[in-house]
């Protein structure tokens, strides 16, 4: 008994030490929580160091590096701001926040933070590859050239000095020099997951396809669970028209991940991405049908719908109802019946379940946009319009609401109210490739063909990568004969993966537009180098006067 009460004793003392004590043991703990990567406790236990004792960097240092490695780069920048806010001159939180800067696209915060180590340690290589990073992101070529060729002179053998170096060289148009640096460098000091992404950045840009594939299977090599390289590869075999080998690809990861959600999810996420032109649907539904679950059936219904093959939808989709009370696990399968039932013109039937849903959840906005589409099929704009303006405000970044707001506009006669619905979803939700088409078209329709290619310019400009924008701005280009855009467009599409195709049909349309292009770009180069021998092109590094 006297043992058991001294025991009970000294439990009692270490659980009343100090908040000093409380937060070093906590500490201890998240760090053996870390060690063996389980980072749900380990961020439970650093918390509750902090909690205790809020004021010491490390610990706060120590939740940033939880956050990271748990792919929390918001969490991790504010847990690395807390540690500056108490110790200023902390440079492991401060150069990781530049890099955080620059990968969120915070290109001025990531130059601040760069440049505050960089007075300090004119030499750092990794402040001056953030400085680099965001000089090539901005497009200064002879500045991100500078300063890869200033790394390389501190370490001839720099990876990201070499990567950033042959990223310069293909934004100047020497692309298979880029490359053969960068299988040089793999030949030399071997292969690694950063320099096969940045061939695979090239090869793409030039529709190397055997030599994409060669590199995706290298990456494989070096990173065999690595599920979302193999998703990354099944969206770029949709892209180039092989919809067969991606569906053979995202089938064996299926296997692998038998019943794993957040995998299917991610599948399924993927079909919804690349879109029914370029799945094999019918090759989709032979693999649903015989392995698929619930999530991959309801996908599947999305993409009948959007090539509106009704009552294939319908058929697949009834076994997966409510019959009864709607419930949380099947309103997504509902909403999609209903649609399904309204292109099949049982717009009452389609009413009635959407009715349903929207009882059980009235903010549901999938259910919201089906009954607008409803209205609409039936005519009455009057209902469609009142539902579509409440699911537009309550779901700002809703693209197809705010292009069916437009439509019922169009279908009204409204064209003032058209016009500022088009413009203000453009101006709002500024990435969305079907609310361009949708503007494009009507404004087509409405002989406004320069305002739309001027839409079409601002888009490509605030989406330079996205390949949808240049198809839309291609065709307007084509067809108003529009050499300046044409040439402009042939330029921009070195950069974007998937855009062969599209080039080559500019190209065909006039056979001295290679020529155009390439004048262009020799032209630019000349100016560069002009600004360079004029002393315009060789940035400082940081505050320090160091030339890069």
């Amino acid at each position: 008994m006297a043992r058991r009460v001294a025991a009970a004793a000294l439990l009692a003392l270490a659980a009343c030490g100090s908040p000093e004590q409380k937060a070093e043991k906590a500490a201890v703990r998240s760090d053996l929580y870390y060690g063996h990567r389980d980072l749900y406790s380990a961020r439970v236990e650093i918390k509750r160091a902090i909690g205790a004792q809020d004021d010491v960097p490390e610990y706060w240092a120590k939740l940033a590096r939880i956050e990271l490695a748990d792919g929390h780069y918001l969490e991790a920048y504010q847990a690395y701001a807390r540690v500056v806010e108490i110790d200023p001159d902390n440079e492991e939180a401060t150069q990781t926040m530049a890099e955080l800067s620059y990968q969120a696209g915070s290109f001025e915060d990531a130059d601040r933070l760069a440049d505050k180590i960089l007075k300090k340690q004119p030499r750092s290589l990794r402040m001056l590859l953030v400085k680099g990073a965001v000089a090539a992101s901005r497009r200064d070529v002879p500045g991100a050239r500078g300063i890869a060729e200033q790394m390389l002179a501190i370490d001839p053998g720099n990876e990201g000095a070499k990567i950033l170096l042959a990223r310069v060289m293909n934004m100047s148009g020497e692309r298979a020099p880029a490359m053969a640096l960068l299988e040089e460098s793999i030949a030399k000091d071997g292969e690694s997951v950063a320099k096969l992404m940045a061939l695979l950045d090239l090869y793409n840009s030039r529709e190397d396809f055997p030599r994409v594939a060669r590199t995706f299977a290298r990456l494989f090599t070096l990173q065999p669970g690595n599920a979302e390289l193999r998703l990354e590869y099944a969206k770029l075999l949709y892209e180039r028209g092989r919809p067969d080998r991606a569906l053979g690809m995202l089938a064996r990861l299926a296997r692998r991940h038998r019943h794993d959600p957040a995998i299917e999810q991610k599948i399924v996420d993927l079909w919804t991405e690349v879109g029914s032109d370029r799945v094999d649907v019918d090759g989709l539904r032979r693999f649903v049908t015989t392995s698929g679950d619930k999530q991959m059936k309801i996908a599947l219904g999305h993409l009948l719908l959007d090539q509106k093959r009704h009552a294939e939808a319908e058929a697949l989709l009834r076994p997966l109802i409510d019959t009864g009370d709607v419930t949380a696990a099947k309103v997504e399968a509902d909403v999609l019946y209903a649609g399904a039932l309204a292109g099949l013109g049982r717009g009452g039937e389609a009413q009635a379940l959407v009715d349903r849903v929207l009882k059980f959840d009235p903010a549901n906005p999938r259910a919201l946009l089906m009954q607008v589409q409803v209205a609409i099929a039936t005519g009455d704009l009057a209902s469609a319009l009142r539902d579509a303006q409440a699911l537009v405000r309550d779901n700002p970044a809703l693209a197809e609401a705010r292009v069916a707001l437009a439509d019922i506009y169009v279908r009204r006669k409204e064209r003032v109210l058209a016009d500022a619905s088009f413009a203000r979803a453009l101006n709002e939700v500024p990435d969305s490739g079907p609310m361009l088409t949708a503007y494009v078209a009507y404004l087509r329709d409405t002989q406004r063909e320069p305002m739309a290619r001027e839409v079409a310019k601002r888009f490509t400009r605030s989406n330079p990568r996205m390949l949808a924008g240049w198809k839309v701005r291609a065709e307007l280009c084509l067809a108003a004969d529009d050499k300046t855009c044409l040439v402009e467009t042939l330029q921009a599409l070195d950069q974007v993966a998937g855009s062969m195709k599209l080039r080559r049909r500019i190209e065909a349309h006039s056979p001295g537009f290679a020529a155009a292009v390439a004048a262009a770009v020799a032209k630019r180069e000349g100016e560069e180098k002009e600004r360079g021998a004029a002393g315009q092109a060789r940035p400082s590094c940081g505050t320090t006067g160091a030339g890069c």
